[in-house]
């Protein structure tokens, strides 16, 4: 089953799952970092300057968590 994520900025994302989630939001950075684990520590440091709320940055299931509840990343499960 796939999710559709829209985040704050208007962008729609279908992912399978949180990792499926962030390796899409990282090929579509501006700054895609080395790879998913420093794209997942610099996309939490730049949550927390956006809302002042920690985001944890791994694994990527936490950090989608984080997002979500912090109002950055909106989950429509597709049915």
């Amino acid at each position: 089953m796939s999710t559709t994520y829209h985040t704050i900025d208007g962008a729609t994302f279908i992912a399978t799952d949180p990792t499926d989630l962030m390796n899409q939001l990282r090929a579509d950075s501006f700054n895609p970092e080395k790879d998913l684990k420093s794209y997942c520590r610099a996309t939490a440091r730049a949550s927390k300057m956006q809302n002042g709320k920690p985001h944890r940055p791994w694994p990527p299931a936490a950090l989608v968590e984080d997002l979500i509840a912090s109002g950055l990343v909106t989950p429509q499960p597709n049915p």
